[in-house]
């Protein structure tokens, strides 16, 4: 049975948050961002490096191992490759990010293009974490851009 999302009927058109969240978008090393569960229907937390550009909350996956089978072999199926965070919001788009003291309304927006997102991603991301932090391989096949629009 499939739950309604918790925050159905909030409002989720872009916020123009208060200057002490807009401070703390750009200088928090992390954020929380709340899905809801596409099984269980209930609040699914994580916490997560990000960057922050124009209203735009700028996240990209990574690829998760699968368990190796009985052979030592591992299998890599499509949901062994992103994360339950993002496929929550690829079932439903309606998000929380809570930084600070702040909660904000989020959408997820899909990327018309993919690789040109995901360099933009990643060109924030060195900016605020450094390029030694962030290399190269953040942008690797497999790898997703996610934008959430505050």
């Amino acid at each position: 049975m499939r739950r309604a999302s918790p925050w159905r009927g909030y409002a989720t058109r872009a916020v123009d948050p208060p200057w002490s969240t807009k401070r703390a978008l750009a200088e928090a090393d992390e954020l929380e961002l709340v899905t809801t569960g596409r099984v269980s229907g209930q609040p699914h937390t994580v916490r997560l490096r990000f960057a922050y550009d124009d209203g735009v909350v700028w996240l990209r996956t990574g690829e998760r191992p699968s368990a190796p089978d009985a052979s030592g072999i591992r299998h890599r199926t499509e949901s062994d490759r992103t994360s339950d965070w993002f496929r929550n919001l690829e079932h439903d788009p309606e998000a929380r990010v809570r930084i600070a003291d702040a909660e904000l309304p989020a959408r997820y927006e899909r990327s018309a293009d993919a690789a040109a997102d995901l360099r933009r991603a990643v060109e924030l991301l060195r900016e605020k974490y450094g390029a030694e932090w962030v290399g190269d391989w953040y942008l690797d096949a497999g790898r997703i851009p996610v934008k959430l629009r505050l």
